[in-house]
């Protein structure tokens, strides 16, 4: 299990009430997924083809949610995983955020996806979920934020750029679905790095 100074209080607990994460937004809800709202992340997925197409080259599929829930990178389990749920006043699950602890170094987290409801998009919403969630990530002693974006999805580029996000990396090709795609590995980082 990882240190709590970086993954804090839900690390290794498993499944969380609603209690965490502490993200707020006013108008909308916060809360860690788990199994019980499969259906509810299904239907968020489903509504957001447009990003598998752009990923995979086809529509997400049945299990789509559960692989969300339960795919992990090399070395880490589910307890160093957050899958936060974002809900509108009416409960409706508009939005996901996909993170974990500890990866790919120990004072890190990689944010592995940021989905919004195409109905929530072009608002400045994601940008406020973000802010909050580097935050969150921050009090809990994060020193950077790492993440991944698809070289052709220039929009989602230009977002994260937009939040303080730099290059590290450009990764070989890989095959994902029906589609070759090109990662570009990128970081924000919190705490300034001060030169010798």
């Amino acid at each position: 299990m990882l240190g709590y100074s970086i993954c804090g209080e839900w690390a290794g607990k498993g499944e969380m009430s609603n209690l965490y994460p502490p993200i707020e937004l006013p108008g909308y809800k916060f809360s860690l997924l788990g199994t019980e709202t499969i259906p509810a992340l299904q239907g968020l997925l489903d509504r957001c083809a447009d990003y598998s197409l752009l990923v995979k080259g086809e529509q997400p599929g049945s299990t789509a949610a559960e692989s969300m829930l339960a795919d992990c990178p090399p070395g880490r389990m589910s307890e160093d995983k957050v899958v936060i749920g974002i809900s509108d006043p009416q409960d409706v699950l508009v939005g996901v955020l996909d993170a974990v602890c500890g990866y790919p170094a120990e004072d890190c987290w990689w944010l592995g996806l940021l989905l919004l409801d195409p109905s929530q998009r072009n608002q400045g919403l994601g940008r406020r979920i973000y802010r909050s969630f580097e935050q969150w990530v921050g009090q809990q002693g994060a020193n950077n934020i790492l993440l991944g974006v698809l070289e052709e999805n220039e929009k989602a580029f230009r977002f994260w750029r937009s939040l303080g996000f730099e290059v590290v990396e450009k990764q070989s090709p890989r095959i994902f679905g029906t589609k070759e795609q090109v990662i570009i590995t990128m970081v924000r980082y919190l705490v300034r790095r001060v030169p010798f």
